[in-house]
């Protein structure tokens, strides 16, 4: 059944009067004081008409939002109504309504409204275009879910205080038509085009640029299907935060690599679906090795790229330090007869490295107390003729050996292999640059350690 916002608001918020009589004593239940609401929701009440202007005065005395979304109200007339009385409302739902076209235009402007939503009404864009001039204190208008097909190309009127445009789910496809947004609305900030057919972005940089104030751009769910159109966000000036999910384009890219290729493609934007980009040189390097293994290089952002970094290794090429990503470590003792050889991932853990060690160390002398303590105090520094880490070419490749004397394993030998291990670790994986000695040839490395007590008095144990 049909009602007006009046009788919406007396069966919401307001109990009648009621007597009652038990027994002999008579009870009175008094109507508690009004009160003003300041929020007023009214959604889903079946309401048609406004009612009493001075009733509709006094519920809305106070009201700064008002939510009458999903009511059956048809004409713009009562919607003005409500406006003359209610002089203080700044937000207004009107969504899911049956608001059609405007017959006819109020007499006067309404400059308290800052915020209205017309979702899922039967509006076009030359009506709204026709209503917004009642409307100067607009910031915030959602249309979305509107049917909206096509917005003007030009228009002469401007609204400088409109900075949010959300025309999310419409049927919008011609990028082309939303570029004059950039001139009626100059101050626009944020445009939601979410879940509209779109699949370009058009050739016009110059007109993409007028829009000099758009900073978030929502475009999630659209048919965008190349990169090269992704690139022609950068023409935005100012855009820093931008929405886009649900793209057929990103395919099987994992969150990791939609992210490295955006963050790659866009170098003015901050914010991608609400999260920083954290490395962004890592990105364009991904990028470009990327390019580099799909043979693109001839697009405009690989080259900008290659102007910024130079030509990069390939994928297969990497050098952390060493030319692979395995190290073969060989350890010697002549005069014991001793030596092995053990092939480690540059990216096993330190603890996996030194409990091989310790195992294969421990087996080739018949030892079972020898263990790599964790030194307390160590200084590494480069001297000749001490125990060697030598490389098979000048750019420290995978293979590495220790000559280390039989006097010295049991008090010092076994922390020596830890040490030399931790430089080679550093060294293949990039974290610390390869140093070299005088003869450009080898690595010299002297360990100068404070022993834990424990190590110490298990040797001397075991020599005993």
């Amino acid at each position: 059944m049909s009602q007006s916002i009046v009788a919406a608001y007396q069966n919401k918020y307001e109990d009648e009067d009621e007597e009652q009589e038990v027994s002999e004593i008579k009870l009175v239940f008094v109507k508690r004081k009004k009160f003003k609401l300041c929020n007023l929701i009214l959604d889903n009440c079946s309401i048609t008409k406004t009612g009493s202007l001075d009733k509709v005065a006094d519920i809305c005395s106070k009201v700064t939002e008002c939510d009458l979304s999903h009511n059956i109200i048809s004409e713009w007339s009562e919607v003005f109504r409500l406006l003359d009385v209610g002089l203080h409302i700044k937000f207004l739902n009107l969504s899911s309504n049956k608001l059609g076209k405007c017959e006819q235009l109020p007499e006067k402007q309404y400059t308290s409204l800052q915020c209205l939503i017309l979702c899922g009404n039967d509006n076009d864009w030359d009506n709204l275009h026709t209503l917004l001039p009642s409307f100067p204190s607009l910031t915030h208008l959602n249309i979305g879910y509107s049917n909206i097909s096509a917005l003007p190309s030009t228009t002469d009127t401007v609204f400088p205080n409109l900075t949010e445009l959300n025309l999310i789910q419409n049927n919008i496809s011609r990028f082309e038509d939303v570029l004059g947004l950039a001139h009626t609305f100059p101050n626009l900030h944020t445009l939601v085009l979410s879940d509209n057919p779109l699949s370009s972005f058009g050739e016009d940089q110059k007109a993409i640029e007028r829009f000099e104030k758009l900073a978030k751009l929502h475009v999630n769910n659209i048919t965008i299907n190349s990169w090269e159109e992704v690139s022609k966000l950068r023409w935005f000036p100012e855009l820093s935060d931008i929405r886009m999910i649900h793209w057929d384009l990103f395919g099987d890219m994992n969150e990791s690599e939609r992210r490295k290729m955006l963050g790659a493609l866009l170098p003015n934007t901050h914010l991608i679906n609400g999260s920083p980009i954290p490395n962004r040189e890592a990105a364009e390097r991904w990028y470009m090795r990327r390019c580099q293994a799909a043979n693109d290089v001839e697009n405009r952002r690989y080259k900008e790229l290659y102007e910024k970094y130079g030509e990069l290794p390939e994928l297969g090429d990497i050098k952390l330090g060493g030319q692979d990503e395995t190290i073969t470590l060989k350890l010697c003792v002549p005069e014991r007869g001793v030596e092995m050889e053990k092939t480690f991932s540059i990216y096993d853990s330190y603890k996996v490295v030194i409990t091989s060690l310790e195992s294969q160390l421990n087996e080739s002398l018949s030892l079972n107390l020898i263990q790599l303590h964790k030194p307390q105090d160590t200084t590494v520094y480069t001297e000749k003729n001490q125990s060697t880490i030598a490389s098979s070419d000048k750019n420290a490749t995978s293979s590495h050996s220790f000559n280390i004397p039989s006097d010295t394993l049991e008090t010092k030998g076994v922390i020596q292999i830890k040490q030399h291990w931790q430089m080679l670790y550093q060294v293949v994986r990039g974290v610390t640059p390869l140093v070299r000695a005088e003869d450009g040839d080898s690595l010299v490395l002297k360990v100068a350690t404070k022993f834990e007590m424990r190590l110490e008095e298990g040797l001397k144990t075991q020599k005993k």
